[in-house]
């Protein structure tokens, strides 16, 4: 069985040569969310062995309607605080609503209304991973 400074050490090894091997141009990217998992150091390595750490902010929807659209679940979430973002996850072939969605408030606590008072009103949400 191989330790974790092993499987760390490993996996630095092996991010080491995918690097040196393919080296794409570099550019700039946007910090991370807040609330989202920035690997801590493992980089995605152990994949099963952590837990993932859920969103301060952003809500996963399911049990949409075909019809819905971002504009909807603007309209469902929007009494409980700012939103930063909404997307309704469409079929590519259909463009109908797969069924599931996202939206990402400005605060923990307006997410966190929002999931309490959707899932009392029967809207299966949760916070997004």
């Amino acid at each position: 069985m191989v330790s974790l400074v092993e499987a760390d050490a490993i996996c630095r090894l092996v991010k080491n040569d995918i690097q040196q091997s393919y080296a794409p141009p570099p550019q700039p990217m946007a910090p991370p969310s807040p609330g989202t998992t920035g690997g801590g150091g493992h980089g995605g390595c152990h994949g099963g062995g952590l837990m993932e750490q859920l969103s301060k902010t952003n809500l996963y929807i399911r049990g949409l309607p075909p019809a819905t659209t971002d504009q909807d679940l603007i309209k469902l979430c929007q009494p409980y605080g700012k939103i930063v973002s909404t997307k309704a996850i469409l079929d590519k072939n259909t463009n109908q609503c797969k069924g599931y969605g996202f939206v990402d408030f400005d605060s923990p606590a307006a997410a966190q209304k929002a999931v309490a008072s959707l899932k009392a009103s029967g809207v299966q949400a949760q916070m997004a991973k």
